[in-house]
């Protein structure tokens, strides 16, 4: 699927960038982009994240990255106490 859509460079070399295109490559406020020259052809693409990206980039000095499996857990924990509480709760 090709697009092709023009848009105007302003003073400070921003651009905005179509609605049917930030559609498309789901681009929203945020998003990082990454640019790419291939000799006169400049490639943009949205960086794609993933949970495992951010393992460990909230642990202190010294401190072992929490692993998915060790976040699963602990969400699977919460989630059936918070059941067990509220079941009691009700009846």
């Amino acid at each position: 699927m090709l697009h092709s859509e023009r848009a105007i460079v302003s003073s400070k070399g921003q651009v905005v960038i179509p609605h049917i295109l930030r559609k498309t490559l789901g681009i929203h406020a945020g998003t990082e982009l990454v640019f790419t020259v291939h000799k006169n052809t400049l490639e943009v693409q949205p960086v794609r994240r993933n949970i495992d990206m951010f393992i460990g980039c909230c642990k202190k000095d010294g401190e072992q990255p929490i692993s998915v499996a060790d976040i699963d857990a602990t969400i699977q924990k919460i989630v059936s106490d918070e059941n067990h509480r509220v079941k009691k709760k009700k009846g």
